[in-house]
């Protein structure tokens, strides 16, 4: 009775409430004896729906259940994955691996520097000619 209580305090505005507390308890015992205890919260609403939503307080509560979500982890943990990842391949890092990317870092570089020699040596042939 006391979730019940409370649900309908959650749902209450000025004087108006979404549900009845006595009433919401009362479907539960009833509905509660046709149905199994282990029956699915959407399958119970499916039930009421099927039957003129005979437990209108219920049925309430039922949608506004099924349309909280249940937990934000599983958004957040899509997010973090590549940083997982990168933390992996950074911690299981081989010494070929890192004098590999050492190479490169600095084959990138020489070749940077090669360009630019090339630029200015072009520029000169042209102020010679």
């Amino acid at each position: 009775m006391k979730h019940c209580q409370d649900l309908h305090l959650a749902l209450s505005t000025d004087n108006t409430a979404d549900t009845d507390a006595v009433e919401l308890h009362d479907e539960l015992i009833a509905l509660s004896e046709l149905i199994s205890p282990k029956t699915s919260p959407l399958k119970v609403l499916e039930f009421i729906a099927r039957n003129d939503f005979f437990t209108p307080n219920t049925a309430v509560a039922l949608r506004i259940l099924l349309t909280l979500p249940v937990s934000v982890a599983s958004g957040e943990g899509s997010f973090s994955k590549p940083k997982l990842l990168k933390n992996y391949l950074r911690s299981t890092m081989s010494q070929n691996r890192l004098s590999g990317l050492a190479l490169i870092s600095i084959e990138t570089l020489l070749l940077y520097i090669l360009l630019d020699i090339t630029k200015h040596a072009s520029a000169l042939e042209t102020i010679k000619n």
